[in-house]
């Protein structure tokens, strides 16, 4: 009893089971089914495997191998295919929508064989073989009214009117399906490029850094303009008409591929040739040309073939300066035993490190750079000169780890431009500078024009000091400032010693003379004609000592005690600075309390 219940509810799984795979099945057909009656045509464009058009004579057929589409007129005469067009074929196939239909039974009533509709010699036989197996159409005669033509399936008893935009769809020749794309991957992924041809053998490599690189004919950098210019016209390039296929002899074109190629190579490792040949006759502007992978010969424009006589001058980079100019941190020059260094803090300030140390002025760093930016090659592979360079320049990136180094040549009164060589390169070339200016190695080109910055409540003592006068007033602890040192017959002039407190909180100078003078007498900073004595507060800077020295007619010559560098300031900033803060009694105005 106990086995014959294990039977039953067996069967009853089993049964159960087969229901469920039924319904499944049915339901996985029914959008096929309703597609089928709405539409002539269900492809499966995703696992489309071939499809063949057989009209007027002509057979076009479509085989996808390994991934890749196909297309030709025969199994000897295939051809790469542009899979686009093939999937916009097969939509096109599949919008194509049932009109009228006629049924066999209406065919008997009426007495009329389907030969009447074309089918005996139809306009064209579409099959395909797709995931869901084998499709065959036949496409009749055009119908007498309404733009529509004939159609069934080859199996089907039905007959359809559809729009005879069909015959449209339907591709004329295989050409019309074929892949016109010389090069069909991405030109931004460009990593190398090879050019055999009239300028002999040229090698172009990029690096992930420093960007491309002529190896062959010369090791130098390459404009990466031009090169991309190369790209770019080699990728707009396309086939033009289509020869012959599964070609075992190429001699004929002249495709051997032993003169004439370009060769690119990309990132993931792929590379692809295009090799040219002889001109086609009877075809003006073009050229033979193949793959090198390919066994099909097509013709191009002969700019393509252009493109391989192009000089490897054109490609080289006729800039000076390589390393991108934003991403410079140091820059060094040396010219015999004078070195200037500076150096980038990653803070947006750049630094004088040597033979000073001062924070410099970065619109001077940046004219320092665009000078040499704007610096260009205007002749390649001068004779190297028989002196040693008489200026070396290196700007450097941390960033990139990179570094351009130049080597300049005493111009000697030449008027042709400045010789260099770049990068310890064993070429000398003739740039378009006629000299280099004096100014790039003096660190005072490049300091900072701020004398000094300050807050005027760290101000705790002032002290003027002029021949034959002194004025000295301190800080009270109510912050108030008071005379010291008088004799009570001045009083402070509280409105001029404001102004020179506010005008004390920046001093620019408006042009550095020297650093490090040997003798201040020259610039009456010996004896000055005004001492300004600062005593600051609340901080750990040092006070400040401005010596004013003898007027020019571009100021007055200027220092900081201390720090050896002699500077002009001009007379307002000056007047303004020593102008008197303690008055005669009878002439002050009364002092405030504040």
């Amino acid at each position: 009893m106990k086995g014959r219940s294990t039977l039953i509810l067996l069967v009853s799984i089993v049964v159960l089971g087969i229901f469920i795979w039924g319904q499944e099945a049915w339901r996985a057909k029914k959008p096929v089914r309703d597609a089928e009656r709405v539409r002539l045509f269900n492809l499966d464009g995703n696992s489309l495997l071939s499809i063949e058009f057989v009209h007027s004579n002509a057979t076009v057929r479509c085989v996808k191998e390994n991934g890749v589409w196909m297309a030709g007129d025969n199994d000897e005469g295939m051809g790469l295919a542009d899979e686009a067009l093939i999937q916009r074929m097969v939509s096109g196939l599949n919008s194509m929508g049932k009109g009228t239909t006629i049924t066999e039974k209406e065919l008997a009533i009426r007495g009329i064989e389907y030969e009447e509709y074309g089918f005996n010699d139809p306009l064209a036989v579409i099959e395909a073989v797709d995931s869901h197996g084998r499709h065959r159409w036949l496409v009749g005669r055009r119908a007498p009214l309404g733009n529509m033509v004939y159609a069934k399936k080859s199996d089907g008893e039905n007959i359809f009117t559809i729009s005879d935009k069909l015959i449209s769809v339907i591709p004329g020749t295989a050409d019309v399906l074929r892949d016109r794309v010389l090069f069909p991957s991405d030109a931004a992924g460009v990593r190398r490029i090879e050019v055999r041809g009239g300028a002999g053998f040229i090698q172009l490599l990029k690096d992930p850094k420093a960007g491309w690189r002529i190896e062959q004919p010369v090791a130098a950098p390459a404009d990466e303009k031009e090169v991309d210019l190369f790209i770019g016209k080699l990728y707009r390039s396309r086939i033009v008409e289509f020869v012959r296929d599964n070609v075992s002899d190429f001699s004929a074109y002249d495709l051997q591929g032993e003169t004439m190629q370009i060769a690119v190579g990309h990132g993931d490792g792929v590379s692809r040739m295009l090799i040219l040949g002889d001109d086609v006759p009877d075809k003006a502007g073009q050229v033979y040309a193949r793959r090198a992978d390919d066994t099909s010969v097509f013709s191009v424009s002969e700019d393509v073939q252009e493109l391989l006589n192009i000089p490897a001058e054109q490609f080289r980079d006729a800039g000076v300066l390589s390393v991108p100019p934003g991403s410079i941190s140091s820059i060094n020059i040396s010219r015999g035993e004078d070195q200037l260094m500076l150096d980038y803090d990653g803070s947006n300030v750049w630094n004088i490190t040597s033979p000073m140390v001062w924070e410099a002025e970065p619109v001077s760093i940046s004219s320092l750079v665009t000078l040499w930016v704007n610096a260009v090659i205007t002749e390649f592979d001068v004779e190297v000169p028989e002196s040693d360079p008489e200026w070396v320049l290196e700007f450097a990136s941390a960033e990139l780890g990179t570094a351009t180094k130049l080597e300049i040549f005493p111009a000697k009164g030449s008027r042709e431009g400045l010789l260099l060589r770049r990068n310890d390169e064993p070429m000398v070339y003739r740039i378009n500078l006629p000299m280099v200016p004096d100014s790039i190695i003096d660190p005072l080109s490049y300091k900072d024009r701020n004398i000094w910055t300050l807050d005027p409540e760290q101000v705790h003592r002032v002290e003027l000091v002029k021949p034959e006068k002194r004025q000295v007033v301190e800080r009270l602890e109510d912050m108030r400032f008071a005379p010291v040192d008088a004799e009570g017959n001045v009083m402070l002039d509280d409105h001029a010693l404001a102004l020179l407190l506010r005008n004390l909180k920046q001093v620019s100078t408006t042009g550095y003379i020297t650093y490090n003078p040997r003798d201040l007498d020259i610039y009456g900073l010996a004896e000055p004609s005004a001492e300004l004595h600062l005593g600051l507060s609340g901080t750990n800077q040092l006070g400040r000592v401005l010596l004013v020295g003898r007027e020019t007619a571009e100021g007055y010559y200027s220092m900081v005690k201390g720090r050896d560098v002699i500077f002009f300031l001009d007379k307002p900033a000056v007047l303004s600075l020593t102008a008197d803060f303690l008055q005669p009694t009878d002439s002050a105005e009364p002092a405030s309390t504040q």
